[in-house]
């Protein structure tokens, strides 16, 4: 399992909306003729098993065995397939029919946990081999095959014929259901996993290759349409960036262990994603905090960048994905200066347009407040703009956010650059996203000095006199800060490292509360630092510069 943080981000607020269509194509699955329709030819062995890529957790295994799973900050007990408890979160149920959780209890590789996950698997075959909606939904059944037929000569290395023919009959039957349904999961990273699944069913699974030829061929056209030129996802979220590097990795993976070479195209995703997925970390290691995204463990990003084998520079500059990196010394900082993503690309992105992270060493210093909220009212408050380390205007939204996803209105554009003056990096960014609702402009410049000691910036905010502007800059929880020189400047202690001073000599500066989610449904107390002020008929700028003592 990659992480909860990835899982969540794909699983999240997915259903299908009601429609006519999809109340008949309900009907038709859960119509006992279409079970008939499932029958086929059945294995009696498998060609072979995919690699797992990235191993599981025993201390997870361990807890599984005690008879509980943890998953987006819930933990269920789990008596058997049957007997689950159905007040869980969607995200709770998909995380369990996926069975990523096979590798935890793989990791454990005791008889116990053989037998446990043999259970599990005979269980979810006895309750829910006949279609029902969540289960069998696209890209939970890929995650499932996938991990089935991975985990196969953990589970099913000494167990005895009954299991391994009803196991070989159910891989058959749900193969067949997903090759009619996998180029139909909802669009974005879930058709990925989808056909993923259908990739490692057209290898494992003899007299298979009608699925291996139509996943590939699917995938291809997939990738290239949510892959944009400079390597991003369509989402714009780090941790789906993340979750897809890892996925067309175990596809070449697998590709190459059944001794098939992986096309041209796969093998140029890989290139293309990677150096982009290091470009949105942050000096931990972790992702930075956009469009939903979590901090994820930096030991995995480390695993997945290592199994892609991709030696191209870190990109710094990504006009099509919409983000700028600035490094130097042991400074980083990455801005936000694209448009809130397609809805059918990312369901809940954020209305952050302008906005920044930094670290410095090993420590976070401005942050945005995440995206692993409590419930739909959290989830909401944090797609904000007022969430995010940049400017708002008028107690609005950059981007006209709705509460069941997407944005009301079409996202206005963002415009930006990046140069180099006397060995200073300089972004510029203008955001267009007030000019409907107040008729003004967002520019936001930043230049970072050669040595990495400071952050300079520049925020303008010009169009229209009278409209009230706050700049928020959102504070890492592990940042202790104290307002001096009479409020103009915040003296900022990180645990770590030396010191910095945040400073605006024309404007007084606020603490404020502010709350910080770099995993699920993880709520941390922050402070915030606050700008305030109101337009000028000529236009407003707001300077401050971010200096390490």
């Amino acid at each position: 399992m990659i992480g909860e943080s990835i899982l969540l981000s794909e699983l999240q607020g997915i259903e299908e909306r009601p429609s006519l269509l999809g109340a008949l194509k309900r009907l038709t699955y859960a119509s006992p003729l279409y079970g008939y329709t499932l029958i086929g030819r059945t294995p009696t062995r498998l060609l072979g098993t995919p690699p797992e890529i990235i191993p599981g957790s025993a201390a997870a295994g361990q807890v599984i065995l005690a008879g509980y799973l943890s998953f987006a900050g819930e933990r269920r007990e789990i008596n058997g397939m049957n007997a689950v408890m159905e007040k869980s979160s969607e995200a709770w149920h998909c995380h369990l029919h996926g069975f990523s959780w096979l590798g935890d209890l793989r990791a454990v590789g005791s008889d116990e946990a053989r037998r446990y996950a043999r259970a599990m698997i005979e269980g979810w075959i006895s309750e829910y081999g006949k279609w029902s909606p969540l289960p069998w939904r696209p890209d939970i059944t890929g995650e499932r095959l996938t991990n089935w037929l991975t985990h196969f000569g953990f589970y099913a290395a000494d167990a005895p014929d009954p299991f391994r023919e009803m196991l070989f009959s159910e891989l058959a039957r749900q193969a067949r259901h997903l090759s009619r349904n996998a180029s139909k999961a909802a669009s974005g990273s879930q058709r990925i996993i989808s056909l993923k699944g259908l990739v490692y069913c057209g290898v494992s699974l003899p007299d298979s290759d009608k699925h291996l030829h139509q996943a590939m061929r699917q995938l291809e056209i997939e990738l290239s349409r949510q892959i944009l030129p400079d390597g991003g996802h369509l989402s714009r979220n780090p941790s789906i960036q993340l979750q897809l590097l890892s996925d067309v990795i175990a596809v070449r993976e697998t590709l190459v262990a059944a001794h098939l070479e992986p096309p041209a195209w796969l093998k140029d995703a890989i290139r293309r994603v990677a150096p982009m997925l290091r470009g949105l970390r942050l000096g931990d290691g972790g992702l930075s905090l956009f469009n939903g995204g979590a901090k994820d463990d930096a030991d995995i990003i480390d695993q997945i960048l290592s199994k892609a084998n991709v030696r191209a520079r870190t990109v710094s500059s990504a006009p099509h994905s919409g983000f700028h990196r600035l490094s130097a010394g042991r400074s980083t900082v990455i801005m936000d200066t694209g448009r809130l993503p397609p809805r059918d690309a990312n369901r809940w992105g954020h209305a952050g347009a302008l906005s920044f992270e930094m670290s410095a060493g090993k420590e976070r210093l401005i942050v945005n407040c995440g995206g692993g909220g409590l419930g739909p009212e959290w989830r909401q408050a944090l797609r904000c703009t007022a969430a995010h380390s940049t400017v708002v205007v008028g107690d609005l939204n950059s981007a006209q956010i709705d509460p069941e996803g997407g944005a009301t209105r079409e996202p206005r554009p963002v415009i930006s650059s990046r140069r180099e003056i006397d060995g200073n990096a300089i972004i510029e960014a203008v955001s267009e996203g007030y000019q409907q609702s107040l008729g003004v402009t967002h520019r936001r410049l930043l230049m970072l000095t050669p040595d990495g000691g400071e952050l300079q910036g520049e925020d303008q905010i010009y169009g229209r006199a009278g409209a009230g502007f706050d700049a928020r800059f959102h504070l890492h929880p592990n940042i202790q800060a104290t307002v001096i020189q009479d409020g103009h400047a915040v003296l900022l202690k990180p645990h770590r490292g030396k010191g910095w001073k945040f400073s605006a000599a024309d404007y007084g500066l606020a603490l404020e509360d502010s709350v910080y989610f770099d995993a699920p449904h993880q709520r941390r107390r922050s402070q915030q630092m606050v700008l305030s002020g109101v337009t000028e008929a000529k236009g407003t700028t707001v300077k401050w510069r971010l200096t390490r003592l």
